[in-house]
Order: C-alpha cells, then sequence, then structure tokens
C-alpha cells in the first residue's frame, strides 16, 4: 500500500516525535556543535587536529546520514572511540540534536537502557509488544547507540544486540556508535561489523577527559616536535655522491617529497645509520602536520617500552598511546631494528600494531637500517613483496662518516 504523498510529510514528522519522546536525549540537549570545544583541552598539536577532524566528520555526517561523504557513500556507520571524557558523547549527540532540528527521525540511546526499554515490553502494562519496540529501534532512520560495552554482558543482552546491529549492518542503515572499548574486546560477532572498513568509518579520540579538565593527552610518544627542523629544504642532497648511489638517492628524496603531497599507502626507507632517513621520514611527517593532518613520529626502542607492564596508571596510559599510534591518520616509525631478535611477545604485540594499519591502509613511513633477513617474515612478507608499499634503499656513506677535508694551517 502506497501512502498518499499529501499524508506523507504528515506521517515523517509524527516518526521523527514518537522516536524523540523515546530517545534519552532530552537530558542532552546542551550537547550540540556549537557548544563543543573542537580544539580541545590538551596542547598537544597531534590530539588538536583528530579532535577537530572527528568534530568535522560527525558535523558532516549530520548534515546528510544517509550519505554522508560524496567521495565513499557506502560508509554510512560512525564508530567513535575513545577514553572516558574525550567527547564521544558530546558529538553523538550533537549529532541527534542536529537532525532533529532539521526534522529528520533519528533515535539516541545509551546502549543499558535501550536493552531496559526492550526489556520493559514483556510487562503486561506496556502499551507496546517486544516486536514493536525492538522493530522501531531495528527500522530507525538514523539509530544512535551510545556506550556500547558498558552493558551488563548477559547472554540475553549480548544476542539482542548482536540481532539489532546485524540486521541495520545488513540493511546498511545509518547507524552511530561510542564505545571506549577495542574492538577485539568487544562481542566477536558485533566487533567483526565494526571492523568492516567498508561500511564503517572509524574515529578514534584522544583527547583528554573534558570533565577532569586535564591538559595531558595521549600523544606525549610522538617527538615530531623534537624534528621539527628536518624539512625537505633544510635536507643535505649530498653533492659529494657519484653514480648509480647518487641517482638512488636522488630518487628516494623526490618519491618522499612527492609522497609527502598525497600518502597513499606505505613508504620504508632503507640504509645504514646516519644516511638521511631520519631526516626524509621526519620531512614528510612535518608536511602532512602543516596540512593539518595528525601525525606522529615515534622511535622502534620507545614503541617497545609501551609493551612492557607496570602499574595500573603506566598501563592504563601506555594502552592509550598504542591506541594512538595504531589509529592515527599518519605514522613514522623511526629505526625498526631486528625483529627476530626481539622477544616473542614484544614481536607478536608490535605485529598487532603493523597489521591493524596495513589492513586499514593507514598510511606509515618506516625506517631501518636491518637487513632484511634480520626482520620477521610476516612484516617482510608486506613491506619487501607489496604493491602497497614503496621502498627505497640509500646506499651512501653515512653522513657522520664522511671524511673532511684537511685544513690548512699557516706558517
Amino acid at each position: 500500500m502506497q501512502v498518499c504523498t499529501c499524508q506523507a510529510e504528515h506521517l515523517l514528522a509524527q516518526r521523527a516525535a514518537k522516536l524523540r519522546a523515546d530517545s534519552n536525549i532530552a537530558a542532552l540537549a546542551d550537547k550540540t556543535f556549537e557548544t563543543f570545544l573542537p580544539s580541545g583541552t590538551s596542547p598537544d598539536p597531534v590530539v588538536q587536529a583528530q579532535l577537530r577532524k572527528a568534530y568535522d566528520s560527525c558535523r558532516s555526517f549530520a548534515q546528510n546520514p544517509a550519505r554522508p561523504d560524496e567521495h565513499e557513500p557506502d560508509r554510512k556507520w560512525l564508530l567513535l572511540m575513545g577514553s572516558y571524557g574525550a567527547g564521544k558523547t558530546h558529538l553523538a549527540a550533537a549529532i541527534a540534536n542536529q537532525c532533529l532540528r532539521d526534522g529528520k527521525p533519528a533515535l539516541f540511546l545509551n546502549t543499558p537502557d535501550l536493552l531496559d526499554y526492550l526489556r520493559e515490553a514483556y510487562s503486561p502494562t506496556v502499551g507496546e509488544t517486544y516486536s514493536e519496540r525492538f522493530d522501531e529501534i531495528r527500522d530507525a532512520p538514523l539509530l544512535i547507540l551510545d556506550d556500547l560495552g558498558t552493558e551488563s554482558p548477559t547472554p540475553w543482552a549480548v544476542e539482542k544486540l548482536y540481532q539489532l546491529l546485524n540486521a541495520r549492518y545488513n540493511a546498511q542503515l545509518p547507524t552511530v556508535i561510542t564505545t571506549n572499548k577495542r574492538l577485539e574486546d568487544l562481542e566477536p560477532r558485533i566487533g567483526s561489523r565494526l571492523g568492516d572498513i567498508n561500511l564503517v568509518y572509524q574515529l578514534h579520540i584522544h583527547a583528554p577527559d573534558y570533565r577532569a579538565g586535564g591538559a595531558k593527552g595521549g600523544a606525549e610518544i610522538s617527538t615530531l616536535s623534537l624534528h621539527r627542523n628536518q624539512s625537505f629544504e633544510s635536507f643535505d642532497l649530498r653533492a659529494d655522491l657519484t653514480g648509480e648511489g647518487r641517482q638512488m638517492f636522488l630518487n628516494a628524496v623526490r618519491a618522499a617529497r612527492e609522497y609527502s603531497d598525497d600518502p597513499q599507502g606505505w613508504f620504508v626507507l632503507v640504509g645504514p645509520y646516519a644516511s638521511g632517513k631520519t631526516h626524509l621520514a621526519a620531512a614528510i611527517a612535518n608536511a602532512q602536520a602543516a596540512q593539518g593532518r595528525p601525525a606522529v613520529f615515534v622511535g622502534y626502542q620507545d614503541l617497545m617500552e609501551l609493551f612492557r607492564s607496570g602499574n595500573r596508571e603506566t598501563d592504563e596510559r601506555n594502552s592509550r598511546a598504542l591506541s594512538l599510534v595504531r589509529s592515527v591518520d599518519f605514522l613514522v616509525i623511526d629505526d625498526v631494528s631486528s625483529t627476530l631478535n626481539t622477544a616473542g611477545y614484544f614481536r607478536d604485540r608490535f605485529f598487532q600494531v603493523f597489521n591493524y594499519r596495513w589492513d586499514a591502509g593507514l598510511p606509515t613511513v618506516l625506517t631501518t637500517s636491518a637487513d632484511e633477513k634480520e626482520l620477521d617474515p610476516r612484516i617482510k612478507s608486506r613491506i619487501f613483496l607489496s604493491d602497497h608499499c614503496q621502498m627505497h634503499v640509500l646506499k651512501v656513506e653515512p653522513y657522520k662518516g664522511r671524511k673532511k677535508a684537511p685544513i690548512r694551517r699557516r706558517n
């Protein structure tokens, strides 16, 4: 049966009003894009840029949830990940408030409240049946589910959440989800769907807790500020080089410049110590940061330290830093040394970070002086044998080892 056009607008408004009434958005009426602080409270430029990106992406999503990005129209799910107080709920509520203000139906529910809402339907005093309530949530034009992972994981709750999200996943209905959990810590079936990068746009927010007024960010692992003077302009083109070595060297510099303009895939620099690898990698990262893209520069040994367990406070800080390294828009891992001589636990943890970025297609630069046979086969198979990665070898004499011209002394 087709609804009369004269009634369509009325029915749409009626449905929007019903969804608003069933949402728990009234208590979050002040959570709008206008009241959000896009720059956050962290002094770290990486955290600021990342939060700004999340803000812009959420605002764009609110304008057209059915087609949030004209370049990637199939990514109709938005997943906001981050620690407590990072701004996830504020941004999710801002999307709901903006849609409702524009007359677009949207349902905002905290995950534990959603399950309570369904359980209430079993009471004989409730005017709606369980099926009616479940169908309302499943078929909502836009569902915003806050704090996934905080619910009590009873078999009933796990199954109902899976049924709900799986139905929306198959129908590709616009959905926003916030969580402070890692995907691997969620129910496996739900985690696998949220990990589908073809449908789900993941936004990792590493801002400090707004409510605590903290100024510390999760990006203190980055040492890019120490390399701020290393640019393409300050790079020594080594006029002393000749022949094939000079040509390979200049090809690497040119490729690094081109990659910095539009980083696609991975970029690997191989060569002896003091051959210029770190300077080129830092120049690429600085170019990205200058364009407003969140960029992290981390040494391999510093990254290994994050895998070490200490007290609870240290573990939480390291976990936040690792989450940032895994998901930041642009990453440089400098001086990747032999991974075969590294203890198995640390080697596996490093590969988890490596593989996550590889599968997600996140631009990454690696520098290493290690020989090919010294690297973990899982890593070697990707960076040496894949079209997804370009590799450049700097066969040059180390800068610090170059002979100086003799000093002429006057008599």
